[in-house]
């Protein structure tokens, strides 16, 4: 049985610092200027990413859609807030009889969080940004800041956001 340790010792996985662990894997041979961000972006990128029960993805938001593919492990659920509020949680695994999907698409702007709720399990996925992935475009968001903005969805929130001490 593979382990969360084989795919982070095979792939050279290192800590994310939205949570989990991840490799970036691709990307394109070129960049252009990208208008939404303002700078210089590659086409795509794409990453290999593993969370564990004790290591989520954290709440945060890109400029640009991320599509997000299932491999292996135990389903992860992605949990979204659009901009007008709307909450959507959207579990990724390979049991399709139990309503999760092999990929999803997470739109942009949307502030979301990721997690496997099985103790002692993980999963393990890739993740595509196109314009692809930069920091600039990235916005880790603190519980303080989403509490004030969405009081309606405090479980998951104080679950998946980071304190505003650690920021």
């Amino acid at each position: 049985m593979t382990t969360k340790e084989d795919y982070i010792r095979q792939f050279q996985l290192t800590p994310h610092p939205e949570g989990g662990w991840y490799q970036q894997i691709y990307h394109s041979e070129d960049k252009y200027f990208d208008l939404e961000s303002g700078g210089q972006r590659y086409r795509y990128t794409s990453i290999y990413f593993l969370l564990d029960s004790t290591s989520p993805s954290h709440f945060h938001r890109l400029n640009h859609d991320e599509l997000w593919y299932f491999h292996a492990g135990q389903g992860i659920t992605i949990h979204c807030i659009s901009p007008n509020g709307h909450y959507q949680a959207v579990k990724l695994g390979k049991n399709i009889q139990s309503g999760e999907r092999l990929q999803f698409k997470v739109p942009k702007e949307t502030i979301f969080a990721s997690e496997v709720s099985d103790s002692n399990s993980f999963g393990f996925v890739s993740c595509m940004v196109a314009p692809g992935f930069d920091y600039r475009d990235f916005e880790l968001l603190s519980k303080e800041k989403l509490l004030t903005r969405y009081p309606q969805h405090r479980s998951v929130i104080d679950r998946l956001a980071v304190d505003d001490t650690n920021q």
